[in-house]
């Protein structure tokens, strides 16, 4: 089997709701598509994004340059492909778009893999989970009014989810107390409930905002520092019975090593894109494995879904249906639970209509 074309489209994807955080005010997510198709008739799909036209240009440039390392290969080599494409963007390095670029490539050539061996991607890894634990992450954002918050968190339980995602970070920390506490109080205390500051604290405010948090029985308290401070996200973690979750906005699998040799967080969630796709996040979530640190996941629900089911400690996946209209169907939410589909490879098929409509 060979790959006989790589298809690459420039996309603006509107989202539901501006998204407003600690650091973010965006309305679109610039998505860079890629269809990998085959002698054999099999088409393989994967994505990178930016926030910003400009910054997704260069993604679709660098996915373009990397395409000849994959046309005319096997697809079922997909780590051999990743690997040689890893040491092809050694001089622009392995952090920024150049492993986001790679990922778009590396997913679609594994979902080409698992449809090849006609198997779900989670069982051509080696999993068997049919479902995974998943939070609702597509909202209760840092602008809404309390009563936007507690219609959403509502909102969420009839969708089927039994744990929410809100962000915090607001001028007085005060008022994220109090809305943690409205919400909290409007799910009831066996609904999984994560908070993500964004990085927008510096480490004194963590601890001190988080031991106040404390009494709302949190899941989580996400990104509280800059990602990079890893000895200021440890003496947090350190500080606080909450678990501390990052790691999203880092690079490769060996940033995860150096957020775990620092202890910087209980739970690890590498993003599909900054790991440079399928391959580095399989690499990082065994260095967690080795670790005992169980991982969760950063977007990219579509392929993310199979990686946690396959992952020993693969924790809960973050539910972000944002790209779901490019996709002929969405994903379904049970109980808590998504539903790792049971079709070949991602086992998603892109919708033809969504890639002219939102073409860029």
């Amino acid at each position: 089997m060979k790959i006989t074309q790589i298809v690459v489209h420039r996309l603006s994807v509107p989202l539901p709701r501006p998204v407003r955080t600690a650091r973010h005010d965006h309305a679109h997510a610039d998505t860079v598509v890629v269809e990998m198709r085959t002698d054999a008739g099999l088409v393989g799909s994967g994505y990178c994004f930016a926030f910003g036209a400009h910054r997704a240009r260069a993604l679709a440039a660098l996915v373009d340059d990397l395409v000849p390392l994959y046309e005319g290969r096997d697809p079922r080599a997909a780590r051999a492909h990743f690997t040689a494409a890893w040491r092809a963007i050694n001089f622009l390095g392995h952090a920024g778009v150049a492993p986001m670029a790679l990922s778009a490539l590396d997913t679609a050539c594994w979902d080409l893999a698992a449809r090849a061996a006609g198997l779900p991607l989670v069982r051509h890894l080696g999993g068997d989970r049919t479902r995974v634990p998943a939070y609702a992450s597509a909202g209760l954002w840092i602008d809404y009014s309390m009563d936007e918050l507690l219609a959403e968190a509502e909102q969420f339980l009839g969708q089927g989810h039994r744990a929410m995602k809100m962000r915090i970070g607001r001028a007085r920390p005060a008022e994220d107390v109090e809305r943690v506490r409205r919400v909290r109080e409007a799910v009831g205390p066996d609904v999984g409930l994560l908070v993500d500051v964004n990085q927008g604290w510096d480490e004194a405010t963590a601890i001190r905002v988080g031991r106040e948090l404390e009494a709302f029985g949190l899941s989580w308290l996400e990104e509280p520092l800059p990602y990079e401070d890893l000895e200021g996200c440890a003496r947090v973690a350190a500080a606080l019975t909450t678990p501390v979750a990052t790691g999203e906005s880092d690079y490769g699998s060996l940033a995860m090593k150096r957020h775990l040799e620092a202890r910087a967080a209980d739970v690890l969630m590498p993003d599909l894109q900054r790991m440079g796709g399928v391959t580095g996040f399989l690499d990082a979530a065994a260095l967690c494995q080795a670790w005992h640190q169980p991982v969760s996941s950063h977007l990219f629900t579509e392929t993310s879904c199979h990686l946690l089911a396959a992952a020993p400690n693969g924790l809960i996946l973050e539910h972000m249906p944002w790209w779901d209209a490019l996709f002929t169907e969405p994903l379904s939410v049970a109980d808590g639970h998504v539903l790792v589909p049971e079709r070949p490879g991602i086992g998603l098929e892109l919708s033809a209509p969504a890639l002219a409509r939102f073409k860029a």
